[in-house]
Protein backbone atom coordinates (compact mmCIF):
# COMPACT_ATOMS: atom_id res chain seq x y z
CA UNK A 1 0.00 0.00 0.00
CA UNK A 2 1.92 2.99 -1.37
CA UNK A 3 2.00 6.06 -2.96
CA UNK A 4 3.40 7.00 -5.55
CA UNK A 5 5.88 9.75 -5.80
CA UNK A 6 7.81 8.88 -9.63
CA UNK A 7 7.70 6.84 -12.05
CA UNK A 8 10.12 3.28 -12.97
CA UNK A 9 12.56 4.05 -15.15
CA UNK A 10 11.92 3.54 -18.81
CA UNK A 11 8.34 4.76 -18.91
CA UNK A 12 8.65 7.77 -20.78
CA UNK A 13 10.91 6.36 -23.15
CA UNK A 14 9.69 6.72 -27.02
CA UNK A 15 8.80 3.10 -28.78
CA UNK A 16 10.13 1.24 -31.09
CA UNK A 17 8.53 0.96 -34.81
CA UNK A 18 6.02 -1.61 -34.25
CA UNK A 19 6.90 -5.17 -35.32
CA UNK A 20 4.12 -7.90 -36.50
CA UNK A 21 2.09 -8.74 -33.58
CA UNK A 22 2.36 -12.42 -32.28
CA UNK A 23 -0.34 -12.11 -30.40
CA UNK A 24 -3.60 -14.94 -30.28
CA UNK A 25 -6.48 -14.72 -31.88
CA UNK A 26 -8.56 -11.78 -30.15
CA UNK A 27 -11.88 -13.46 -28.88
CA UNK A 28 -15.27 -11.55 -29.65
CA UNK A 29 -15.29 -10.42 -26.09
CA UNK A 30 -12.21 -8.69 -26.08
CA UNK A 31 -12.98 -7.31 -29.92
CA UNK A 32 -16.29 -5.38 -28.16
CA UNK A 33 -13.88 -4.57 -24.81
CA UNK A 34 -11.15 -2.82 -27.35
CA UNK A 35 -14.14 -1.08 -29.31
CA UNK A 36 -15.78 0.08 -26.27
CA UNK A 37 -12.42 1.83 -25.52
CA UNK A 38 -11.69 2.99 -29.40
CA UNK A 39 -13.75 6.77 -28.26
CA UNK A 40 -11.91 7.08 -24.84
CA UNK A 41 -10.89 10.63 -23.85
CA UNK A 42 -7.28 10.92 -23.12
CA UNK A 43 -8.10 14.00 -21.28
CA UNK A 44 -10.56 12.26 -18.59
CA UNK A 45 -7.30 10.05 -17.62
CA UNK A 46 -6.90 9.57 -13.62
CA UNK A 47 -4.17 8.65 -11.69
CA UNK A 48 -5.05 5.62 -9.27
CA UNK A 49 -2.46 4.67 -6.57
CA UNK A 50 -2.42 0.82 -5.82
CA UNK A 51 -3.34 0.87 -2.03
CA UNK A 52 -1.93 -3.03 -2.13
CA UNK A 53 -0.03 -5.11 -4.15
CA UNK A 54 -2.31 -7.34 -6.99
CA UNK A 55 -1.18 -11.24 -6.49
CA UNK A 56 -1.85 -14.00 -7.93
CA UNK A 57 -5.12 -14.29 -9.44
CA UNK A 58 -5.61 -10.24 -8.78
CA UNK A 59 -2.44 -9.76 -10.92
CA UNK A 60 -3.35 -11.88 -13.72
CA UNK A 61 -6.49 -10.51 -13.98
CA UNK A 62 -4.87 -7.08 -14.53
CA UNK A 63 -2.42 -8.24 -17.42
CA UNK A 64 -5.39 -9.99 -19.00
CA UNK A 65 -7.25 -6.33 -18.84
CA UNK A 66 -4.26 -4.45 -19.77
CA UNK A 67 -4.03 -6.39 -23.27
CA UNK A 68 -7.09 -4.78 -24.43
CA UNK A 69 -5.07 -1.56 -23.98
CA UNK A 70 -1.48 -1.85 -23.80
CA UNK A 71 0.88 -2.98 -26.72
CA UNK A 72 4.11 -2.63 -24.55
CA UNK A 73 5.64 -4.32 -21.34
CA UNK A 74 8.87 -3.13 -20.20
CA UNK A 75 11.61 -4.15 -17.85
CA UNK A 76 14.64 -3.18 -16.58
CA UNK A 77 18.20 -4.73 -15.26
CA UNK A 78 20.64 -3.30 -13.26
CA UNK A 79 23.89 -4.52 -15.02
CA UNK A 80 25.72 -3.88 -11.60
CA UNK A 81 23.90 -6.42 -9.88
CA UNK A 82 24.00 -9.92 -10.88
CA UNK A 83 20.70 -11.74 -12.08
CA UNK A 84 19.85 -15.17 -10.89
CA UNK A 85 19.55 -18.59 -13.02
CA UNK A 86 15.98 -18.06 -13.10
CA UNK A 87 15.90 -14.43 -13.55
CA UNK A 88 18.00 -15.14 -16.74
CA UNK A 89 15.86 -17.22 -17.67
CA UNK A 90 12.64 -15.18 -17.73
CA UNK A 91 14.82 -12.89 -19.82
CA UNK A 92 15.10 -16.07 -22.11
CA UNK A 93 12.11 -17.04 -22.45
CA UNK A 94 11.10 -13.13 -23.29
CA UNK A 95 13.82 -12.79 -25.82
CA UNK A 96 11.23 -13.53 -28.91
CA UNK A 97 9.33 -10.96 -27.83
CA UNK A 98 11.74 -8.19 -27.55
CA UNK A 99 11.19 -4.74 -29.44
CA UNK A 100 13.57 -2.36 -28.71
CA UNK A 101 16.32 -2.52 -25.95
CA UNK A 102 18.34 1.13 -24.54
CA UNK A 103 20.44 2.16 -21.69
CA UNK A 104 20.15 4.70 -18.81
CA UNK A 105 23.08 5.04 -17.04
CA UNK A 106 24.02 1.52 -15.85
CA UNK A 107 19.76 0.24 -16.31
CA UNK A 108 18.98 -2.03 -19.55
CA UNK A 109 15.47 -1.28 -20.45
CA UNK A 110 13.77 -3.84 -22.06
CA UNK A 111 10.48 -3.19 -24.32
CA UNK A 112 8.46 -6.26 -25.07
CA UNK A 113 5.68 -6.72 -26.98
CA UNK A 114 2.75 -7.26 -25.09
CA UNK A 115 1.30 -10.66 -26.92
CA UNK A 116 -0.16 -13.85 -25.10
CA UNK A 117 3.13 -15.41 -24.79
CA UNK A 118 4.19 -12.29 -22.89
CA UNK A 119 1.64 -12.42 -20.76
CA UNK A 120 2.29 -16.33 -20.05
CA UNK A 121 5.97 -15.66 -19.10
CA UNK A 122 4.74 -12.65 -17.04
CA UNK A 123 1.81 -13.86 -15.11
CA UNK A 124 4.05 -16.57 -13.61
CA UNK A 125 5.13 -14.02 -10.94
CA UNK A 126 3.80 -14.32 -7.87
CA UNK A 127 2.69 -10.60 -7.84
CA UNK A 128 3.43 -6.94 -9.36
CA UNK A 129 5.93 -6.27 -6.92
CA UNK A 130 8.09 -9.78 -7.22
CA UNK A 131 9.40 -7.81 -10.17
CA UNK A 132 13.01 -7.13 -8.61
CA UNK A 133 16.35 -8.48 -8.90
CA UNK A 134 18.22 -11.00 -8.49
CA UNK A 135 15.42 -13.15 -8.52
CA UNK A 136 13.72 -11.34 -11.70
CA UNK A 137 14.52 -8.16 -13.90
CA UNK A 138 12.65 -5.07 -12.29
CA UNK A 139 9.58 -2.55 -12.67
CA UNK A 140 7.12 -4.38 -14.78
CA UNK A 141 5.28 -1.04 -17.05
CA UNK A 142 2.60 -1.80 -19.48
CA UNK A 143 2.64 0.93 -21.79
CA UNK A 144 -0.35 1.98 -24.30
CA UNK A 145 0.00 2.10 -28.10
CA UNK A 146 0.71 6.08 -27.73
CA UNK A 147 3.34 5.26 -25.38
CA UNK A 148 0.99 6.76 -22.18
CA UNK A 149 1.53 4.54 -18.90
CA UNK A 150 -1.60 2.09 -18.03
CA UNK A 151 0.05 0.98 -15.08
CA UNK A 152 4.09 1.96 -13.93
CA UNK A 153 5.67 -0.30 -10.98
CA UNK A 154 8.71 0.68 -8.91
CA UNK A 155 8.67 -2.67 -7.07
CA UNK A 156 12.04 -2.28 -4.51
CA UNK A 157 9.79 0.43 -2.80
CA UNK A 158 6.56 -1.23 -3.28
CA UNK A 159 4.79 1.34 -5.23
CA UNK A 160 2.51 1.11 -8.34
CA UNK A 161 -0.07 3.12 -9.61
CA UNK A 162 -2.28 2.68 -12.61
CA UNK A 163 -3.67 5.44 -15.32
CA UNK A 164 -7.55 5.28 -16.29
CA UNK A 165 -10.75 7.16 -17.40
CA UNK A 166 -13.91 6.56 -15.47
CA UNK A 167 -14.95 4.36 -17.63
CA UNK A 168 -11.71 2.08 -18.22
CA UNK A 169 -12.05 1.91 -14.29
CA UNK A 170 -15.45 0.46 -14.50
CA UNK A 171 -14.78 -2.19 -16.99
CA UNK A 172 -12.01 -2.85 -15.00
CA UNK A 173 -14.10 -3.18 -11.69
CA UNK A 174 -16.39 -5.71 -13.96
CA UNK A 175 -13.86 -7.84 -15.12
CA UNK A 176 -11.52 -8.14 -11.92
CA UNK A 177 -13.68 -6.52 -8.90
CA UNK A 178 -11.14 -7.49 -6.32
CA UNK A 179 -7.85 -5.29 -8.12
CA UNK A 180 -10.90 -2.42 -8.48
CA UNK A 181 -11.02 -2.45 -5.24
CA UNK A 182 -7.24 -1.19 -3.89
CA UNK A 183 -7.39 1.66 -6.16
CA UNK A 184 -7.25 5.31 -4.64
CA UNK A 185 -7.51 8.12 -6.63
CA UNK A 186 -4.09 9.76 -6.07
CA UNK A 187 -3.66 12.44 -3.33
CA UNK A 188 -7.14 11.02 -2.15
CA UNK A 189 -7.13 9.86 1.82
CA UNK A 190 -6.80 5.80 1.28
CA UNK A 191 -3.58 6.94 -0.89
CA UNK A 192 -2.32 8.73 1.56
CA UNK A 193 -2.69 6.99 4.32
CA UNK A 194 -1.36 3.72 2.41
CA UNK A 195 1.85 5.82 2.13
CA UNK A 196 1.85 6.49 6.01
CA UNK A 197 1.13 3.36 7.07
CA UNK A 198 4.49 2.12 4.85
CA UNK A 199 6.50 4.76 6.37
CA UNK A 200 5.17 3.42 10.21
CA UNK A 201 6.24 -0.20 9.44
CA UNK A 202 9.46 0.60 8.16
CA UNK A 203 10.19 2.58 11.80
CA UNK A 204 8.62 -0.51 13.64
CA UNK A 205 10.87 -2.84 11.50
CA UNK A 206 13.65 -0.55 12.94
CA UNK A 207 12.43 -0.26 16.32
CA UNK A 208 11.66 -4.39 16.86
CA UNK A 209 15.32 -4.57 15.95
CA UNK A 210 16.71 -2.30 18.00
CA UNK A 211 14.53 -3.70 20.79
CA UNK A 212 15.81 -7.62 20.26
CA UNK A 213 19.68 -6.05 21.00
CA UNK A 214 18.75 -5.00 24.24
CA UNK A 215 16.58 -7.41 25.12
CA UNK A 216 19.24 -10.17 24.13
CA UNK A 217 21.80 -8.40 26.08
CA UNK A 218 19.55 -8.62 28.91
CA UNK A 219 18.73 -12.54 28.36
CA UNK A 220 20.77 -14.31 30.81
CA UNK A 221 20.25 -12.30 34.28
CA UNK A 222 17.08 -9.88 33.65
CA UNK A 223 14.53 -12.63 31.56
CA UNK A 224 12.05 -12.06 34.39
CA UNK A 225 12.33 -8.41 33.92
CA UNK A 226 11.91 -8.21 30.34
CA UNK A 227 8.92 -11.33 30.83
CA UNK A 228 7.10 -8.36 32.46
CA UNK A 229 7.70 -5.50 30.34
CA UNK A 230 6.71 -7.06 27.23
CA UNK A 231 3.46 -8.73 28.98
CA UNK A 232 2.72 -4.87 29.86
CA UNK A 233 2.86 -4.07 25.99
CA UNK A 234 0.98 -6.97 25.08
CA UNK A 235 -1.81 -5.99 27.19
CA UNK A 236 -1.76 -2.53 26.75
CA UNK A 237 -4.04 -2.53 23.82
CA UNK A 238 -1.41 0.34 21.64
CA UNK A 239 -1.23 -1.93 18.39
CA UNK A 240 2.25 -0.77 17.56
CA UNK A 241 3.42 -1.82 21.15
CA UNK A 242 1.38 -4.85 20.88
CA UNK A 243 3.27 -5.87 17.52
CA UNK A 244 6.42 -5.52 18.70
CA UNK A 245 5.79 -7.33 21.71
CA UNK A 246 4.70 -10.27 19.51
CA UNK A 247 7.92 -9.78 17.97
CA UNK A 248 10.25 -10.29 21.09
CA UNK A 249 8.01 -12.82 21.90
CA UNK A 250 8.86 -14.79 19.33
CA UNK A 251 12.26 -14.23 18.95
CA UNK A 252 13.06 -14.16 22.72
CA UNK A 253 10.32 -17.76 22.98
CA UNK A 254 8.82 -15.87 25.68
CA UNK A 255 7.10 -18.95 26.40
CA UNK A 256 5.60 -17.30 29.99
CA UNK A 257 3.56 -14.97 27.84
CA UNK A 258 1.83 -18.06 25.55
CA UNK A 259 -1.54 -17.45 27.45
CA UNK A 260 -1.40 -13.77 26.25
CA UNK A 261 -0.85 -14.91 22.80
CA UNK A 262 -3.36 -17.11 22.68
CA UNK A 263 -5.96 -14.38 24.36
CA UNK A 264 -4.83 -12.10 21.03
CA UNK A 265 -5.25 -14.54 18.77
CA UNK A 266 -8.74 -15.51 20.07
CA UNK A 267 -9.93 -11.67 19.97
CA UNK A 268 -8.37 -11.46 16.32
CA UNK A 269 -10.60 -14.55 15.48
CA UNK A 270 -13.67 -13.19 17.22
CA UNK A 271 -13.15 -9.95 15.23
CA UNK A 272 -13.33 -8.19 18.66
CA UNK A 273 -9.31 -6.81 18.66
CA UNK A 274 -10.06 -3.15 16.78
CA UNK A 275 -7.50 -2.40 14.23
CA UNK A 276 -6.30 0.81 13.67
CA UNK A 277 -8.90 3.47 14.10
CA UNK A 278 -7.61 5.48 11.22
CA UNK A 279 -8.68 2.38 9.15
CA UNK A 280 -12.46 2.02 10.21
CA UNK A 281 -13.80 3.59 7.07
CA UNK A 282 -11.30 1.71 4.71
CA UNK A 283 -12.00 -2.17 4.18
CA UNK A 284 -8.91 -2.52 2.29
CA UNK A 285 -6.70 -0.79 4.95
CA UNK A 286 -8.04 -2.60 7.82
CA UNK A 287 -7.77 -5.81 6.03
CA UNK A 288 -4.50 -5.77 5.49
CA UNK A 289 -3.51 -4.80 8.75
CA UNK A 290 -5.55 -7.69 10.15
CA UNK A 291 -3.82 -10.16 7.75
CA UNK A 292 -0.50 -8.75 8.51
CA UNK A 293 -0.93 -9.20 12.28
CA UNK A 294 -2.46 -12.54 12.05
CA UNK A 295 0.40 -14.05 10.17
CA UNK A 296 2.34 -12.44 12.76
CA UNK A 297 0.49 -13.66 15.79
CA UNK A 298 0.70 -17.20 13.91
CA UNK A 299 4.07 -17.58 13.41
CA UNK A 300 4.82 -16.58 16.96
CA UNK A 301 2.30 -18.81 18.54
CA UNK A 302 4.46 -21.46 16.05
CA UNK A 303 7.61 -20.57 17.75
CA UNK A 304 6.52 -21.19 21.60
CA UNK A 305 4.30 -24.22 20.46
CA UNK A 306 7.61 -26.07 19.26
CA UNK A 307 9.64 -24.72 22.25
CA UNK A 308 7.06 -26.34 24.61
CA UNK A 309 6.66 -29.60 22.19
CA UNK A 310 10.36 -29.66 22.30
Amino acid sequence: MWLCTGSAPGTIAARSPDKPSSRSPVTSMERSFIARLSGVDVSGRKTYDLVDEPTGDDYRALLVCARAQCDTAVLSLDTNRDLDPGGQEVVDRLATQLRSESRSGHVRLLRYEFSQTCIDVLGEASGLFAWRQPGLPENLCLLRADGSPWIVSIAADRIGYVEFTPFEKLLLGRAAPGLAAVLAHQGARDAVLAAFERRLEDAADALEADLLVYTRALAEEGREGIVAAVHDWLVSGELLRVGAAVHVVARLGLTELEPELAHLAELLRRDLLPGPAAYRSSPVLRERWRIRFDRRLTEAIAVLETIRSG
